[in-house]
């Protein structure tokens, strides 16, 4: 087991706008790729002392007194000292606790979680999934295992033998028991299990008759991280009051300069929920008393293989996170989810009776706002009218790119007359051509040129702005399609999962091949011809290639939008209008030549 460090001050903030730069600058993200990752920092050296010789340092939020009191100590009522009766169990036994949403394997030794998987169902139409990571979990630690401040004491607790007060296969309603005592110290635990993907958490550590500040900890990531760019999509969430925090592995670029996610860091509440999640699975713990709560941030690191297929070969370092939970006056009583992040599924889990839902752990972006009615939208899309998501998506982008047809009419409009005063414009930048910057007659020009754009009815914004009111639609149907738990192995004609990049970059081709034919009909007023080249060739490439490894959901949406507006950019070019304008841009170009 890695060693801890006391917690300490959170020296990571997290970098919000990145989401819009990774999705539209590809230079930085070659930049990104090739820029060293620093690796986490080594945690602090410190004592191995027992629990009530340790002090944790102050967290960044005052705890209430009761916390604050308990947290000077590192425990709490003290109990008279005692030495407790052995009691531990002889060999080592399994119980197992299966509902039709899923399958818990416990184990006694150390009373924690050897499997837990998701049955195949309405969430999991394809398959189960084993939320325990085979590859993290030997290593780092198995769930609802615990997590103290006292390494040599949480390597006894979860080491030893307990008693269990079952084994076997179980049904729920269940309730499953440990106990384990030795000498000075005594523990115990109690999992509560109905039919849903909640579970409730009842933990009690006793070291030389003083509770002790032991966690119940998911500390190893999930089973569906099967390559290192999965762990990559791995967070630590945790929300105090309004506030939601989402925190990676590591976060910010070459220009803002690296941070990461420490590793054994506590914070302190009030929380009404902390977590651990990967694109599409998550645990959170709902403490039942907010305000005595604090978390654990558990950030590590395994070998793992640059290729699935072949496990032997290549190894890559991936960050594992994970998260503990628990009551700082020593007893802790919570609740658990485990689960897929499913939107309707975290909305319908309260985390305590006047409390938050669970919808804060789906990191929309800026425009979240957007992002929830497209994926309601979605939703009765997908349930009323096609049952495919690929199509849903279809049929969506075909009504968001009607609705914002008249802005595209408008932005065609305001591009065509702006190259039909072409002439005019020129002729008023050569007059001041000679005019530095900074001469106050340059102002003259710009009043000239204000003046011709009233007299032709020419907004000079007019190309511009209707394609920026597009992009926030753009972003948010990322965000959606990103989130959405239901894209996941999604198939859609030649596409077996949504949530993944076309696997054939068909989708990418035609966004490339649609987007440079539309640059070809676009008129490009008043652009310097290389820059036009530029524009005609770089724009498609570029965005063609940020589409090759996206997933292919926004494929299908910017790949049918492309195809729209080409459609309508040609039907605009063969209008009344448009044939005048070329007439004449071809009497110009007949005139110079």
């Amino acid at each position: 087991m890695a060693e801890y460090h006391k917690p300490q001050d959170d020296p990571n903030s997290q970098n919000r706008v990145l989401i819009a730069i990774v999705l539209f600058a590809v230079g930085f993200l070659v930049m990104q790729y090739f820029t060293p990752k620093p690796q986490p920092p080594a945690p602090a050296p410190q004592k191995q002392e027992t629990q009530q010789q340790q002090q944790p340092q102050q967290p960044q939020q005052a705890p209430s007194p009761s916390a604050a009191s308990a947290a000077a100590t590192g425990k709490t009522t003290a109990a008279p000292v005692q030495s407790f009766p052995t009691r531990q169990a002889e060999a080592e036994t399994e119980t197992t606790i299966e509902t039709k949403l899923y399958r818990v394997v416990f184990t006694n030794r150390g009373g924690q979680v050897k499997s837990w998987v998701l049955k195949k169902g309405s969430y999991l139409p394809d398959a189960d999934v084993e939320l325990v990571n085979p590859a993290a979990a030997p290593g780092l630690g198995y769930p609802l295992s615990f997590f103290t401040y006292d390494k040599d004491l949480e390597k006894k607790l979860n080491e030893a033998l307990w008693v269990s007060s079952a084994t076997g296969p179980q049904k729920p309603p269940f309730v499953l028991k440990f106990d384990y005592s030795t000498g000075s110290v005594q523990a115990t635990k109690k999992f509560t299990f109905d039919e849903s993907f909640v579970i409730s958490v009842d933990t009690e550590v006793i070291n030389n008759g003083q509770k002790v500040q032991a966690y119940p900890q998911w500390p190893s990531g999930f089973g569906d991280l099967t390559n290192a760019g999965a762990y990559a999509n791995e967070k630590v969430l945790w929300q105090q009051d309004k506030d939601i925090e989402r925190k990676a592995a590591q976060s910010g670029f070459f220009l803002t300069g690296k941070k990461w996610i420490a590793n054994g860091e506590t914070v302190r509440g009030p929380l009404q929920w902390a977590a651990t999640a990967d694109q599409y699975f998550a645990a959170a713990f709902m403490p039942a008393s907010p305000e005595n709560t604090a978390l654990v941030t558990l950030h590590n690191q395994i070998d793992v293989a640059k290729d699935p297929d072949k496990p032997n070969e290549e190894k890559v370092k991936a960050d594992v996170l994970g998260v503990a939970a628990g009551d700082v006056r020593g007893t802790t009583h919570e609740r658990l989810f485990v689960g897929p992040k499913a939107v309707e599924l975290l909305e319908s889990i309260r985390t305590q009776p006047l409390g938050p839902d669970l919808r804060g752990m789906l990191d929309l972006g800026w425009f979240g706002f957007i992002s929830r009615p497209l994926y309601a939208w979605l939703v009765w899309t997908h349930d009323h009218w096609t049952p495919n998501w690929g199509w849903s998506i279809g049929v969506l982008t075909v009504i968001i790119n009607l609705v914002l047809l008249p802005l595209r009419v408008t932005s065609i409009k305001s591009a065509l007359k702006m190259q039909k005063i072409q002439p005019q414009m020129k002729t008023i930048q050569e007059k001041y051509k000679r005019y530095g910057i900074t001469d106050p007659r340059r102002a003259e020009m710009q009043k000239e040129m204000q003046a011709l754009y009233k007299q032709e009815g020419v907004n000079p914004l007019g190309g511009c702005f209707p394609m920026l009111l597009q992009m926030p639609f753009l972003i948010a149907f990322y965000s959606m399609i990103s989130n959405s738990f239901e894209m996941r192995h999604a198939s859609w004609v030649w596409i077996h999962d949504l949530s993944a990049a076309d696997p054939w970059h068909i989708l990418p081709v035609i966004v490339i091949v649609t987007m440079f034919f539309t640059q070809q009909s676009t008129p490009s007023g008043g652009m310097d011809p290389a820059q036009q080249k530029m524009m005609k060739y770089m724009t498609p490439l570029m965005i063609g290639g940020m589409t090759w490894y996206l997933p292919s959901g926004l494929g299908i949406y910017w790949a049918i939008g492309n195809i729209i507006a080409f459609i309508q950019q040609t039907v605009i070019n063969r209008s009344s209008f448009g044939r005048q304008v070329r007439k004449t841009v071809e009497r110009r170009a007949k005139r110079k030549r």
